[in-house]
């Protein structure tokens, strides 16, 4: 089980969370292809963040870790909330192992708050709401696997 308070967002939480999607990859296959790149922005209180790299491409999901700044990634769309919003969705996720429905990323993000998707193209934007259930999978991995360790 990932540990939210120790990985969480350190830059190895996104590739721990791929590859547990990785060990049973027909959860994605069911939903069907995808072409996306998204940015996940943390925000924290002192007005810093930490930006991560997600990657589907067809039936694959990968894992860019922290990256360096946006434009160098060149995401579809950003999604964006402080640490404290996160959090609560990860701790959801693990508590009852997937979101519940105040804990989507869908709930969380459609009234942009507590977290808001951005992008510079409104086609970026939709994909990040077409590819919303596979983005879900992929978050909720964290649930099954502490369904699985305790």
């Amino acid at each position: 089980m990932m540990e939210n308070e120790s990985l969480f967002p350190n830059p190895k939480w996104l590739d721990y969370l791929v590859g547990l999607v990785k060990r049973d990859p027909d959860r994605l296959k069911d939903l069907g292809i995808a072409d996306f790149r998204l940015a996940i922005k943390v925000e924290f209180e002192d007005g810093s963040n930490k930006i991560f790299g997600l990657v589907l491409d067809g039936y694959d999901v990968d894992s860019q870790g922290e990256i360096s700044g946006i434009d160098s990634f060149k995401p579809e769309a950003t999604l964006s909330g402080s640490f404290d919003a996160f959090k609560e969705m990860f701790d959801n996720i693990v508590e009852n192992r997937g979101a519940d429905k105040f804990h989507t990323l869908n709930t969380l993000s459609l009234a942009e708050f507590p977290l808001r998707i951005s992008s510079d193209d409104p086609i970026g934007r939709d994909k990040f709401y077409r590819y919303a259930e596979t983005l879900q999978v992929i978050f909720d991995s964290l649930g099954l696997e502490a369904a699985k360790s305790g």
